[in-house]
């Protein structure tokens, strides 16, 4: 994932200037040193403040792992009582609607995709920035990787991030909605600082952009642990990138960065929303479902419940063999739903627990 985005700024910049010759061939990448690159973190700071006009209020304290350490990171924080809970009730239930494997071990596969996904993050609880060793490889990457998690520090610096992403477990399909205009903004001020040391102005006008945008970030990988993942985990984890980007670009076509502001102070409600601007700014709110225990089912109780949205009915259809276009245009009448999986206390087998979707659709015909 991680260098498909740089490779959609690369498109996206040779887009810019499709009138211009093409581009004489990179010689290879060239590695940087990780301590010289976080010596320049006040001045990249600087530079993405400005030019996307959130004023940097303190210094970003910054760090360098390994993926050992990373990985080490990521198993402490999903054995904490709390995630493994959460992990394994999501796990049980993307099981039992045949999302992933009866059998994957879901906390394994997630901690094996994000070790190989994650080039660098930052922290709303430690105010910290940290960049993989992997990043310097590439001195280009690992700068634009800095800029991105200063850009999600300055997000924290003024929109606090904790507080902006602090939606119940219960309703997932708005959690990745904000999560779409976090990693969003990211990665369009990421290719705004790549294009303007190019000398080229901001490209969100052009509407062909977004699509050009879309398609490659759709493109397989190298076969590495992200794509190997079931379609609903890859695609869920690439959402709040890909569609979250095309979102932004949405608000920023004729606006200046402050229409991406402005939706910070009033969130995306739903992956619909981030899918279709449109309805983001005609305020389309989903319908708000509740679902009861059915009496009848007594011994059993709820195991998961959550809203699945566009996003999760499209893939759903798709982790059932329906092919990406169908599966799209099926889910685009949405309006609403919830989600449950019920099981029996200690039941660990998914195919034993029992699904209940209740639904709401634009239309009859859309449902």
């Amino acid at each position: 994932m991680r260098f498909r985005v740089l490779g959609v700024a690369l498109l996206l910049a040779n887009t810019a200037q499709a009138e211009q010759p093409a581009p004489a061939p990179k010689d290879a990448p060239k590695k940087i040193s990780l301590e010289a690159l976080l010596s320049r973190t006040d001045a990249v700071a600087r530079e993405v403040s400005k030019l996307r006009g959130l004023p940097l209020k303190r210094s970003i304290p910054n760090e360098v792992i390994d993926k050992d350490e990373l990985r080490k990171r990521l198993l402490a924080i999903a054995n904490e009582d709390k995630t493994k809970r959460e992990t394994a009730a999501e796990g049980f239930a993307l099981a039992r609607w045949g999302m992933i494997p009866l059998r994957m071990d879901y906390q394994a596969m997630l901690i094996d995709v994000l070790s190989d996904q994650i080039a660098g993050y930052y922290d709303p609880d430690t105010k910290k920035l940290t960049i993989s060793k992997s990043a310097g490889d590439d001195g280009d990457w690992a700068e634009l990787v800095l800029a991105h998690e200063i850009q999600h520090g300055l997000q924290d610096q003024n929109f606090d991030l904790k507080k902006f992403e602090d939606v119940p477990d219960s309703e997932g399909d708005a959690s990745i909605a904000r999560r779409a205009l976090v990693e969003g903004d990211g990665i369009a001020l990421m290719i705004e600082i790549m294009l303007k040391r190019q000398g080229i102005a901001s490209p969100w006008s052009n509407p062909a952009v977004a699509d050009a945008l879309e398609k490659a970030m759709s493109v397989p990988g190298a076969g590495d642990s992200l794509d190997k993942a079931p379609v609903a985990i890859r695609e869920s984890m690439i959402f709040p990138y890909r569609s979250g980007l095309t979102f932004v670009a949405a608000l920023r076509r004729r606006q200046p960065w402050s229409a991406v502001d402005a939706a910070f102070a009033k969130p995306p409600r739903s992956t619909e929303q981030i899918l279709h601007p449109e309805r983001y700014l005609a305020d389309d709110k989903p319908v708000p479902i509740a679902i009861d225990a059915p009496a009848s089912l007594r011994g059993y109780t709820v195991r998961h419940s959550t809203v699945w949205g566009e996003l999760g009915f499209g893939l759903y259809l798709r982790s059932h063999g329906i092919d990406p276009a169908t599966a799209t245009g099926a889910a685009e009448g949405w309006g609403g739903d919830r989600v449950i999986v019920l099981a029996r206390d200690g039941e660990t087998r998914p195919e034993r627990g029992i699904a209940i979707a209740r639904t709401e659709w634009d239309s009859e015909a859309d449902a």
